[in-house]
């Protein structure tokens, strides 16, 4: 959708096919299934290298086709201009918040609370008073 958005805010004609939407649904899957694995098996930090990894294979389609779809972007208006940075933050985004997000699936479905804060201990309070 936001690759559509783009292609529409540079002056291009947005175009639909549902192999090319199945076939970036499915790099996606690949990108984020090494952080979901590995968040399903440890807690630790490590995890996030899996994520990292992910955005990295994310990035390298997204850039191309982000070259492919914009094109020749001279003589765009001050609003197209707007729509076009507008389109290219949440595209880009979505290429950091994918891995990031199996992390969180993971956590979520396996019943793991996000790291709580604790209680401050009454016993300082108590030993004022007394």
């Amino acid at each position: 959708m936001f690759m559509r958005l783009l292609t529409l805010a540079a002056g291009g004609e947005a175009r639909f096919t549902w192999s090319g939407t199945i076939f970036i649904a499915l790099i996606y899957v690949v990108a984020t299934v090494p952080a979901a694995l590995s968040a399903a098996i440890t807690r630790r930090w490590w995890r996030w290298l899996a994520a990292a990894a992910g955005a990295l294979f994310l990035m390298m389609p997204a850039i191309g086709v982000f070259s492919e779809e914009i094109g020749d972007v001279d003589g765009l208006s001050g609003m197209a201009w707007a729509g076009l940075v507008a389109a290219s933050v949440a595209t880009f985004a979505t290429v950091f918040v994918a891995p990031a997000a199996a992390i969180w699936l993971v956590d979520r479905l396996k019943g793991r609370a996000p790291a709580a804060t604790p209680a401050p201990s009454p016993e300082p309070a108590l030993a004022q008073l007394g």
